[in-house]
């Protein structure tokens, strides 16, 4: 099993950006990220194809699981 921490942003043209971290610390820090997230807002720290990241949506940890049911 895998998990990410998915860091979800609005960009200047109001479509969704996603900045994924695998493996996060866990438990994780709601204060820590909203702190973090600020930060890249802030720092315009990543530009994406619709411009500038100028609000936050959201964060959550996805957990994937992979079962193999055949194996050639």
């Amino acid at each position: 099993m895998s998990k990410r921490l998915e860091l979800r942003f609005n960009n200047e043209e109001g479509r969704n950006v996603t900045v994924a971290l695998d493996e996060p610390v866990e438990p994780v820090d709601e204060d820590a990220v909203a702190a973090a997230m600020e930060t890249i807002i802030n720092e315009n720290a990543f530009l994406s194809t619709g411009g500038e990241l100028v609000e936050k949506r959201d964060a959550r940890v996805v957990e994937r699981t992979v079962d193999t049911v055949y194996e050639g």
